[in-house]
C-alpha cells in the first residue's frame, strides 16, 4: 500500500479528496505536523481486518491460558 504524506494544512484544505484517495484508491496517508508524523489515515477495510486479526490472536491467547 502506497503511503502519501500530507501536512495538517493539506488535510484541512483537501479533506474530501484525501478521504476519497484513501477510501477509493486504497492509499494510506501519513499526516504530519511540524515535520513529524502525528497520524495515519488508512482504508476502513484495512483497519477492520487488523482489528479482527488482533481480536482473533487475543482469543487464541485466552484459550491457551
Amino acid at each position: 500500500m502506497e503511503t502519501r504524506t500530507y501536512t495538517t494544512i493539506d488535510l484541512r484544505k483537501a479533506m474530501g479528496e484525501i478521504l476519497d484517495r484513501t477510501r477509493i484508491a486504497g492509499e494510506a496517508a501519513a499526516i504530519t505536523r511540524k515535520g513529524k508524523t502525528v497520524a495515519y489515515l488508512v482504508p476502513a477495510e484495512w483497519f477492520e481486518q487488523q482489528q479482527a486479526a488482533q481480536q482473533s490472536a487475543s482469543d487464541v491467547g485466552q484459550d491457551a491460558a
